[in-house]
């Protein structure tokens, strides 16, 4: 294709989008779509409750969450909780926040952050990574960021099992996706029937009796599932777990969670995050949806680290933002353009994503006027190369408000 047809094929993308035939209402899944008038954040489904965002929340330099280690019987760290934390306060957090507080704890730990690939010293392990997530999070293109090689889906005592939630997680399961059912306090709990698709089972000891506690690990150990003791705030309650055969222990008696401000990355323009979304859900090539996405930078710059994150071993090796795109399966591409509709579309850093953008476009300018590229696909790859050399300048390296008590490099995973 020449390089003259670009325009053309963006008119495509306008006509692909068209030919959807979406009323305009749905063009986005109500779980990734933002209130821009009313500061209020639709998070689970059109027809949950939403929060109160403060306008602060988008605009602060950095973004911010939490993190709370996994110890197995030795001591050693072998998982880390991801927790949500508000940017721009320390309100309480509840589970009314749904995909809001799952997609943002998601993209300020492993994009903003860079939690699992700029780790600093091997002495300090995260393992495997636990995420809550409830229902609606669960049945929509989100739960597939949380790739196995990533960490474990936690599945909130505010699921409800029905059919199509089982059929969701045998599905995942079947993809080897892995799962753990959090706070579980009650021998009839619904969610035991979901075990043979789940590794672990998270109970909560205080409050029960130790013959309720033995009772609920042995159940799990029967259903094959490895207990993980949660809320373990002191010795003693430690003991009480580890005497009643529990396999990994959490609680602010092995270390309370660490909250870590990061610097965030440029905002992206929301059109263009929903457009790359509906067009890669679609199905449509990954020439095209580079097209799209490779005159944006801060776009740009989020799927290099998903791609250190899910095709480290394609980082060295891709020449061109097509070859990024095709380097992750497209369900986890589709699932991250999901979270970035949610937790990538603000405020922060406006006047560098336009400064990027204007430098990215002034060199593909020069480079058609100086007859350096003769092709679309020369100008992409070209365009590719420049707009690295820009991130590489422009972004500022991570930096951490607050170290976390355990850290960061990755030891074997947790095993069930």
């Amino acid at each position: 294709m020449a390089v003259g047809d670009d325009k053309s094929l963006l008119f495509g993308f306008e006509r692909a989008i068209h030919s959807m035939k979406l009323p305009a209402t749905s063009l986005l899944p109500s779980v990734m779509t933002r209130s821009l008038d009313s500061g209020r954040t639709p998070v689970s489904g059109a027809d949950s409750p939403t929060p109160t965002i403060s306008p602060r929340e988008h605009l602060t330099p950095h973004v911010r969450y939490a993190s709370q280690p996994i110890i197995d019987r030795t001591g050693r760290v072998v998982a880390t909780e991801l927790l949500f934390r508000w940017n721009g306060s320390d309100d309480p957090v509840g589970p009314e926040l749904g995909a809001y507080a799952t997609a943002a704890v998601l993209s300020n730990a492993l994009l903003d952050g860079e939690l699992l690939t700029r780790s600093p010293a091997a002495e300090h392990p995260i393992g495997d990574v636990l995420v809550n997530m409830d229902a609606r999070t669960l049945m929509s293109p989100i739960a597939e960021s949380m790739t196995p090689d990533v960490g474990v889906i936690e599945l909130l005592e505010t699921v409800e099992v029905d059919e199509a939630l089982t059929q969701r997680i045998r599905d995942l399961h079947g993809r080897g996706y892995r799962f753990a059912l959090d706070d579980v306090v009650r021998l009839d709990d619904e969610r035991w029937s979901l075990a043979p698709w789940v590794q672990f089972a998270k109970i909560d000891v205080p409050g029960l009796t130790t013959d309720q506690l033995q009772s609920l690990i042995r159940k799990a150990h029967q259903l094959g599932m490895a207990v993980i003791a949660e809320k373990i705030d002191d010795e003693q309650v430690h003991e009480r777990a580890l005497s009643a055969g529990a396999d990994y222990f959490q609680g602010f008696g092995i270390a309370c969670p660490s909250t870590l401000a990061v610097t965030a990355l440029p905002g992206c323009e929301a059109s263009v995050v929903g457009q790359l979304y509906l067009l890669a859900r679609a199905g449509v090539a990954a020439p095209s949806l580079a097209m799209v996405a490779g005159r944006h930078p801060a776009i740009v710059a989020r799927l290099l680290r998903l791609q250190e994150i899910h095709a480290p071993q394609e980082v060295a090796v891709s020449d061109s933002l097509v070859e990024v795109l095709e380097s992750m399966p497209r369900a986890v591409l589709v699932a991250w353009l999901a979270v970035l509709n949610i937790a990538a579309v603000h405020g922060r850093d406006r006047e560098l994503a336009v400064l990027l953008r204007g430098q990215l476009a002034h060199g593909r300018l020069r480079l058609r006027q100086e007859g350096l590229v003769r092709t679309s696909g020369e100008l992409e790859r070209a365009s590719f190369v420049i707009c690295k050399q820009l991130l590489r300048m422009r972004l500022q390296p991570r930096a951490v408000g607050t170290v976390p008590s355990r850290g960061f490099a990755r030891p074997e995973p947790l095993a069930a």
